[in-house]
């Protein structure tokens, strides 16, 4: 545990983890020391790598990206004051991330960007919350929004945009689809306290909540660490939130560990794993050797 509060992490093949601490930059985190790698004010609260590139979006319209070869920093940002909480790509050089209701796509890794507007057409647009690329499509998870609220797929080819999932009262807050097709989703209300997982499997129409034995008000983040997935919590009113494992099987969630704060972002290799809190940072080595107390 570490009174660093951050807000997002990365686990890469050249650093263990690489963390956005809260208002003060991006840092490296090995074996329980910290490196100062970029300092920066704003919060980010995404970091992806995608290529030989690192690349973290946050606050006011911020983006950073790494360059692995040359290894420096750059920082820019778009012309927004939203905050930016998602961002994904492929290593062909396509990187999308989003402000309001728009979509930035860049073509080269971020060095030029051009703008898409799925949801112009509509009168009441949704703020977009998380994204994630698969198979030319971007899909697009909104935040609370009665009339166009829920998770969009918009195809990058023909322009042709279909809702997979209607959600009227939750925010869609990250996705993921794995190597099977299956889509995965964590949603939930901080007001209604309905927080749930769910997923759907291909050629299949109904959505699936994974059973989970405590109520949370929502779930914030989906990460894979060695082939398993696992989803953060937000806090609940003892001010703690649980990591699980994602168990496909057996359609249930199994908490693992807490955090003191809402648990922003994870990442992890082998048998370490980072939890990253505005409050606190937690470092877990080895999170199924001791039975753990739940808040």
């Amino acid at each position: 545990m570490f009174e660093k509060g951050s807000t997002a992490v990365l686990s890469t093949l050249e650093l263990p983890f690489v963390v956005a601490v809260k208002k003060a930059g991006i840092y490296s985190f090995i074996d329980g020391e910290w490196f100062l790698e970029y300092a920066l004010s704003h919060n980010i609260y995404k970091l992806v790598q995608i290529g030989s590139y690192i690349l973290g979006i946050g606050d006011n319209g911020t983006i950073i990206r790494y360059n692995s070869n040359t290894r420096r920093w750059v920082q820019t940002s778009f012309p927004t004051n939203q905050r930016l909480w998602d961002i994904t790509g492929n290593k062909h050089g396509l990187i999308v991330t989003h402000g309001g209701s728009k979509l930035y796509i860049s073509h080269n890794f971020g060095m030029n960007w051009s703008v898409l507007k799925p949801f112009e057409t509509f009168t009441k647009q949704p703020m977009i919350r998380s994204l994630f690329y698969h198979q030319d499509s971007i899909y697009i998870g909104t935040q609370i929004n009665r009339e166009n609220g829920g998770l969009w797929k918009y195809c990058l080819t023909s322009g042709e945009l279909l809702l997979e999932k209607n959600e009227k009262q939750a925010m869609i807050s990250s996705i993921h689809i794995d190597k099977n097709g299956c889509v995965y989703v964590s949603k939930g209300n901080g007001c209604l306290g309905e927080g749930t997982i769910e997923m759907k499997a291909p050629r299949i129409g109904e959505w699936q909540s994974f059973g989970n034995l405590i109520s949370e008000k929502a779930f914030l983040d989906i990460f894979v660490v060695n082939d398993k997935l696992y989803a953060t919590s937000s806090k609940d009113h003892y001010g703690f939130s649980r990591i699980y494992e994602i168990c496909k099987e057996k359609m249930s969630l199994s908490p693992i560990e807490t955090i003191e704060g809402h648990g922003f972002r994870g990442a992890g290799f082998e048998d370490q794993f980072f939890i990253s809190s505005p409050v606190e940072s937690k470092w877990i080595c080895n999170p199924y050797e001791k039975p753990k107390l739940f808040h």
